[in-house]
């Protein structure tokens, strides 16, 4: 099944890659206008990047929000030292039935998130995508509370495309979201990320292609023309079943996204004209349209 089947998209009449583009907004950004560039430029497919949003919506930027809200308001009157110690005292037992009552308000939270999303950009397939910083992205969720993230995204009740979950993740908890992926029949990414070098590739797909994951996903960092060349023939030369898509970033790696389809890539990133990128080397859709002409 190639990805395009797998993805439910049309097939592509000139046989180049999915165009997949990312959405990296923050909290403080309108996601309508970025929605209203998707239907002027049409790509095949968004790639939500959570970890733009996610952290701030988590229990201690929630419970500063509460706390300083609380702070805020008792200064405005006008109370004894006492009454105000006694006030703040009461904080801490506030706080503790917050965390107690986190794990229902943080579902909550996530679902409309989500629902956000797609109710503005939901005519688009979406892939789930969270990365930390140690993964290229912005996230700092430990893996424990992105595992328990994705899951609640993907539980919201509005269905993702394809969830992309790091290769370097706990296998417990990447078999519990592949679980959860699998009950809800949504496809899984499998991503490895090297910022670095390009490290063995065809040892890596091969090793990553055992762990049941529908699409493998491979990023890496050229040092030469010849480590661009290399990641481009073993994506050639690999054998495995499932969708292979293979990126060598920065400047250097550019003509892999360009060109990695008739190595057998079969998705390539691209951005939105005046939107940043969300790894290095990204090219705008115009400008990976203008090369393939």
């Amino acid at each position: 099944m190639t990805l395009r089947e797998l993805f439910h998209l049309p097939k592509s009449i000139n046989h180049k890659p999915i165009i997949a583009v990312p959405l990296t907004l923050g909290p403080n950004y309108k996601i309508t206008p970025f929605a209203q560039k998707l239907q002027e430029q049409n790509p095949d497919i968004v790639e939500w990047r959570a970890d733009y949003i996610a952290d701030d919506f988590s229990r201690p930027v929630m419970w500063q929000q509460v706390k300083a809200g609380a702070q805020a308001e008792l200064a405005q009157k006008e109370v004894s030292a006492m009454t105000e110690a006694k006030l703040m005292s009461e904080m801490d037992a506030a706080q503790q039935e917050f965390n107690a009552n986190w794990p229902i308000m943080n579902v909550q939270i996530i679902k409309e998130l989500t629902g956000s999303l797609f109710n503005t950009i939901g005519s688009f397939p979406i892939i789930l995508t969270y990365r930390t910083k140690a993964q290229g992205g912005k996230g700092e969720m430990s893996p424990m509370e992105y595992t328990t993230f994705v899951i609640a995204a993907l539980q919201s009740g509005y269905h993702f495309t394809a969830v992309d979950v790091e290769y370097t993740l706990d296998s417990d908890l990447r078999d519990k979201i592949f679980q959860v992926a699998r009950s809800l029949n949504i496809p899984l990414i499998l991503s490895y990320h090297d910022f670095n070098e390009t490290p063995n590739v065809a040892e890596i797909i091969e090793d990553m292609a055992k762990s049941g994951a529908d699409i493998i996903k491979l990023a890496v960092t050229p040092n030469d023309e010849q480590d661009v060349q290399r990641l481009l023939d073993d994506t050639n030369q690999t054998a495995i079943s499932q969708s292979l898509v293979t990126i060598s970033m920065g400047d250097l790696g550019r003509r892999s996204r360009i060109e990695g389809y008739r190595f057998g890539s079969e998705m390539t990133f691209a951005v939105l004209d005046g939107t940043s990128m969300s790894a290095p080397g990204q090219l705008t859709i115009n400008e990976l349209l203008a090369a393939w002409q």
